[in-house]
């Protein structure tokens, strides 16, 4: 009975930790702990059968099992159990993200169970009072610790980097498998010595150590991702100060020629030649225009951003049409503003340069309601391949892709891509992005 009793302590803790690390649910909530609480119960059941099993029967196959061996099936068993359910139903994450979580929570676990049964001198199906208060208090201390400073940086991992968790994930599985020998090891031995004690202790601070350095490493994975980030931001800003630059020679040189433009428009003036008047003065302002930009709307980033990359586009013979419908945005900030469409323009206008026949990129920039969406359209003939929905291929990604699906989650939002007929669509949404109806300009051109 006291086994079972332990047993049940297990899987509730199991499911408590499992709802918790579900940082990218599939489902709801609501949901999503029902399946922890499921698991929890096929869990469960199995032990029972086992426990069955333990009592009604005389062997195996003739043999006669070992209670710590049964014990070990359904410690494996749990594992897999909750394992599964985790990766396959209740994370929306990749895979391997999921991976991670899972094995770093089952290496806590083991560390957890092999400390309890060195301090209590229990081994498989012991419980007692000093058994499940230890149980209880490690893992909800540990719990309380997760959600004050660990969660919100995990959470943070899984959308911003992308990078490095293959590795990490199968070291973190090694790690998790040491352990269980570990167990396998304390369960045969009869005597715990200080030596052996020890040992085991230092075992499992290193899988702490270890699990340390791997969220380190990922972080640091982390970091690379965001100075990529920062050197499009200083390209951006680079091609900026390009601009202004050019256009205080443009006004220089504006005010230079202006002389001269007058004693034109005064001569047609002189001859009666209004026609003449207006062809000239449509001339002038076309080439004033190309000098000085397009005022796209009188939101200064966005009108910088989408200069800069309309310039560099029509630079390299890629026909570029645009539709600015914009009003107040102060609920986004300038810097998700400028991830999102430098991202989005510098991979369509990269998309543009390998193609070898016409080249053109449509963009549309508008708020409905207090949404705003950003379509940019893009001539895309290659093949393009995806995975979770998202351009894979190296051509096709680039750096910023991930940048994008972030800043635009932090506004729950979604981006979304599609390739049709020659055509790559990449479509943003934000919500919370403002009233739409207040202060709303922009052009088409």
């Amino acid at each position: 009975m006291n086994a079972l009793i332990t047993n049940i302590i297990n899987n509730l803790i199991h499911g408590l930790w499992f709802y918790s690390l579900t940082l990218e649910p599939k489902h709801s909530r609501k949901s999503t702990a029902m399946l922890s609480a499921g698991a929890a119960m096929v869990s469960q059941l199995v032990m029972i059968v086992i426990f069955l099993w333990m009592r009604w029967t005389d062997g195996f196959f003739g043999q006669v099992v070992s209670v710590k061996w049964l014990f070990f099936c359904g410690y494996c068993s749990t594992a897999l159990i909750f394992g599964i359910t985790f990766i396959f139903l209740m994370s929306d994450s990749e895979p391997i993200k999921s991976l991670l979580s899972m094995s770093a929570y089952y290496s806590l676990w083991t560390l957890i169970y092999l400390v309890i049964s060195i301090v209590t001198k229990t081994f498989a199906g012991g419980g007692g009072l000093a058994v499940w208060g230890l149980r209880i208090g490690l893992n909800l201390s540990a719990l309380v610790l997760y959600h004050r400073v660990l969660k919100k940086t995990m959470l943070r991992m899984y959308k911003e980097i992308q990078v490095g968790y293959k590795m990490v994930s199968a070291v973190s599985v090694f790690t998790f498998i040491v352990m269980t020998i570990m167990i396998i090891y304390n369960e045969k031995t009869k005597q715990q010595s200080p030596l052996y004690v020890a040992m085991l202790l230092s075992t499992g601070s290193m899988m702490v150590i270890i699990h340390i350095q791997l969220f380190r490493f990922i972080a640091q994975a982390g970091y690379v991702n965001q100075l990529k980030q920062m050197q499009l931001h200083e390209k951006y800003l680079q091609a900026q100060i390009s601009a202004y630059e050019r256009m205080e020679q443009s006004a220089r040189q504006t005010r230079h020629d202006f002389r001269h433009h007058n004693m034109v428009v005064a001569e047609y003036a002189r001859e009666k030649d209004y026609q003449a008047i207006l062809d000239y003065l449509q001339e002038y302002e076309k080439q004033e225009e190309e000098k000085y930009g397009i005022a796209f709307c009188k939101n200064h980033v966005v009108n910088n951003v989408l200069n800069a990359y309309v310039s560099k586009a029509r630079m390299e013979q890629i026909e570029v049409t645009s539709d600015i419908r914009l009003g107040e945005t102060v609920e986004i900030s300038d810097y998700d503003l400028v991830a999102i469409l430098a991202n989005v323009l510098e991979n369509a206008v990269n998309a543009c340069e390998q193609e070898a026949g016409a080249k053109w990129i449509e963009i549309s920039l508008r708020q409905k309601g207090n949404k705003l969406i950003f379509v940019c359209k893009n001539t895309c003939t290659a093949e393009v391949k995806f995975k979770d929905g998202v351009p894979s291929n190296r051509e096709r990604i680039g750096v910023g892709i991930n940048s994008v699906r972030y800043a635009a989650e932090k506004y729950d939002g979604n981006v979304n891509f599609v390739v049709a007929n020659g055509i790559f669509t990449c479509q943003v949404i934000l919500n919370h992005a403002g009233d739409g109806l207040k202060g709303e300009d922009g052009v088409s051109c």
